[in-house]
């Protein structure tokens, strides 16, 4: 450090009079000799060489640092002037008289001798001022008058908070338990020094121009964080309040340190809880709204947008209830007006709740009533339940289909029990009767066994034919589908050729008009197709002049196909049976058959999204008609 350094916390530690404290001679002696030593080689050596500057800038560094400012500037001065002037010299007039030459000296000693001398000038140097500063301390202690105030040190005692008293010069007088506890020294060590060596720098720093303030005799007051010794980081209030003793003389300070610190965390605790607790508020995926005095004074975005609100002020002061449907808004008002006279909490049934623009929604409330700043409040917390009521909905209808699906799966299976045990049954019947007779007439004289073969050939056909409806059936149970647009008239050609065989030489006359395109599966709607066009052909067998008409209808959301024919016809009476699982309405003498060709037709339309109806007269033909969703409008 600076002598002016070292003078002042000389003076800090209980100068009387401002006066610097002057080095003692042998140092002072020592830097000035060090440096007359080295300016007078310089002269006697034919000017400044780097083995003599490398000593002189040392002894002027160790000169700047223990030597007061002014001694140490003007000693550096002269050595700048007067290596200067023999330069100039030098330059102007001539090389100087050689007195003395410079032997060569190696870099390492030399290095090594200036540094030693530098460390040992520093060194006595510094104990001198050391020394100096102690006796001078000692001297000031000695000679201080009486510290102030001593008739208020038995009250100040008592006091919890940290007390001082500084005297006129800013040196500590005294310091109460709290004080000494919170510096962690005993007051012998204390007492007489100042606050820059007794506090943290930081501290120091900042309460030093309030005592000044003081000093002039005008009190203050600071918060001034503090660090203790032991690194615990606390807050004061701060209170200088200036003091003259009870004679009118010395001028003293007295500090009153009131610790703030758990108060200040306790208000930076409520301030982020309160920021937290408004962050959810204004995060919250539910509506929570704020009432006071009947009018609601605030609303969170989610209630906002719950009551489509573009901004709080359209919801602001108005009361709650006139968002609640006519007939329960005055049971929602009683409710509130209840709730904010006798705190609690209470839960409302379901309501229905219109926005300002004229949406419902059903929302679930529960309402708390709190006291906050002497005024009652209610918080109301609203759930939107809308697209959950929809759900719910949804799955009922969901159930209720399903219901219905099992109903009908369940007259299906009915029917399917009956087909087994009266179709199946009657065939085996048969073939069982007839294998006993052909049993008795073999060895018979006469005996001829073809009839009985022919019919038994018939009646297994027919057995086989149910087995493969069964089998179709189960199949189109699991079947997806899969639809595509693909054209329908190359379809029912196609269709038409296969089904020649059956016509035989019968007299048929088919029209067929230009079919569009259909979006739909076409392995299934070929299914529809082929049995609608194969009874077209079987129920005309008994017709002259058969016709079979095959036409479309386009309209905007679907497509009819109608198939037509002038055969058997049916009952409009029966219609119900038509498309029934194993239903007929002719006998197997007239018309074979398993009965389950338009039910599959009636699944395969519905799966489309389609319908299937059918209009006949006995003796005039029949007129099957299914429609198709457009491909637009296909689900």
């Amino acid at each position: 450090m600076s002598a002016d350094r070292a003078s002042a916390q000389a003076g800090d530690a209980g100068a009387a009079a401002p006066a610097q404290v002057r080095l003692p001679v042998r140092g002072r002696g020592l830097i000035y000799g060090c440096s007359a030593l080295a300016l007078l080689a310089c002269a006697v050596t034919g000017g400044l060489q780097w083995p003599i500057a490398l000593p002189l800038i040392s002894t002027l560094v160790a000169g700047v640092i223990v030597l007061p400012l002014r001694e140490s500037t003007l000693l550096s001065a002269a050595s700048v002037v007067f290596t200067s002037l023999l330069d100039f010299w030098n330059w102007m007039i001539g090389p100087l008289p050689l007195v003395w030459r410079l032997p060569d000296v190696p870099v390492a000693p030399l290095f090594a001798v200036t540094t030693l001398l530098s460390v040992a000038v520093v060194h006595l140097c510094l104990s001198a001022s050391q020394a100096a500063g102690q006796r001078l301390a000692a001297r000031a202690a000695l000679d201080r008058p009486a510290r102030p105030a001593t008739h208020m040190e038995p009250l100040l005692d008592r006091l919890p908070h940290a007390m001082a008293i500084a005297g006129a010069d800013g040196a500590l007088a005294y310091a109460n338990g709290p004080y000494l506890a919170l510096i962690d020294k005993p007051a012998d060590v204390a007492l007489g020094r100042t606050m820059r060596e007794l506090w943290p720098r930081r501290a120091a720093s900042l309460c030093a121009p309030h005592l000044e303030q003081a000093a002039q005799g005008k009190a203050a007051s600071f918060r001034l964080p503090f660090t203790t010794p032991d690194n615990v980081k606390r807050e004061f209030d701060v209170f200088l309040s200036p003091h003259a003793d009870t004679d009118g003389g010395t001028q003293a300070t007295l500090m009153m340190l009131v610790d703030v610190t758990d108060a200040v965390r306790a208000k930076h605790g409520l301030i982020e809880r309160e920021s937290m607790y408004k962050a959810v508020i204004e995060h919250a995926p539910i509506g929570i709204l704020t009432q006071v005095d009947g009018l609601l004074i605030y609303a969170n975005p989610a209630a906002l947008l719950m009551l489509s609100a573009d901004w709080s002020g359209r919801a602001i002061g108005r009361p709650f209830s006139d968002f609640i449907v006519d007939k329960d808004r005055e049971k929602v008002r009683r409710r509130i007006e209840e709730l904010a006279q006798a705190p609690g909490f209470a839960e409302f049934r379901p309501y229905r709740l219109v926005a300002l623009d004229g949406q419902k929604r059903d929302v679930e409330l529960a309402a708390i009533s709190v006291t906050r700043d002497g005024r009652q409040r209610v918080e109301l917390f609203c759930v939107d339940v809308t697209e959950h009521r929809l759900a719910e909905d949804k799955i009922r209808q969901l159930n209720e289909t399903l219901e219905l699906r099992v109903a009908e799966r369940t007259a299906e299976l009915e029917a399917f029990t009956s087909s087994v045990s009266h179709d199946l049954r009657a065939p085996a019947r048969q073939i069982m009767s007839a294998a006993d007779i052909m049993l008795r007439k073999t060895g018979q004289p006469g005996g001829d066994i073809k009839p009985m073969l022919s019919a038994l050939l018939t009646t297994a056909e027919r057995m086989n034919r149910t087995i493969d409806a069964l089998l179709e059936l189960s199949r189109l149970g699991r079947a997806g589908i899969v639809p595509s647009l693909w054209p329908l008239g190359t379809m029912v050609q196609e269709i038409q050729s296969e089904l020649a065989a059956s016509v035989g030489d019968r007299s048929v006359t088919w029209r067929i008009d230009a079919l569009p395109r259909v979006f739909a599966d076409p392995h299934l709607i070929r299914l529809v197709m082929v049995n609608l066009l194969d009874n077209a052909v079987k129920f005309t067998r008994y017709t002259p002049n058969a016709r079979i008409e095959v036409w479309a209808d386009e309209y905007e959301q679907t497509i009819a196909i109608n198939v037509r024919d002038n055969g058997a016809g049916f009952d409009m009476r029966q219609a119900g049976k038509l498309f029934t699982m194993f239903s007929r309405l002719h006998s197997n003498r007239d018309f074979d058959g398993t009965g389950v060709g338009l039910a599959h037709c009636r699944r395969i339309v519905e799966r489309h999204g389609g319908r299937i109806v059918a209009h006949g007269e006995p003796g005039k033909g029949a007129t099957l008609r299914f429609t198709l969703p457009h491909e637009s409008h296909s689900a």
